[in-house]
């Protein structure tokens, strides 16, 4: 994550992944366990889903260094936006073939598409949102 002083006092915080601002700094690790608290109700999807999402965090986890501090569990571990780590998400499930009850749900709990102009606009031709 890089920081930009150019513009603000304070230091903004660049998404690894998108090089946006992280505008909205919940931890991916955060996230994480909220995914899994969810997939509590679709076990066999939490079995397969988790590891591919750990072995992600495990890949990305070295940027926490220059993170900002999540706004859930006070870490500096912000290194992605919250729009990156759930696409990422999404397109784990897309990959599992998981149903449209469950990619429905996740838009339902999961949506960082704050401007509807990613993964929103697919969520709406699949019909789910």
């Amino acid at each position: 994550m890089l920081k930009n002083e150019h513009f603000t006092s304070e230091p903004q915080f660049m998404c690894g992944i998108c090089s946006e601002a992280v505008i909205n700094p919940i931890c991916p690790f955060c996230l994480r366990n909220e995914v899994d608290a969810w997939l509590t109700l679709y076990p066999n999807m939490r079995k397969e889903l988790m590891p591919k999402l750990d072995k992600f965090l495990d890949r990305i986890k070295w940027r926490a260094g220059e993170a900002t501090r999540c706004i859930k569990c006070g870490n500096k571990r912000a290194a992605i936006c919250p729009y990156c780590f759930t696409e990422h998400v999404l397109n784990e499930l897309k990959k599992l073939s998981a149903n449209s009850i469950i990619i429905k749900e996740f838009f339902q709990f999961f949506n960082f598409d704050l401007h509807k102009t990613g993964y929103s606009k697919e969520a709406e031709k699949m019909e789910v949102m």
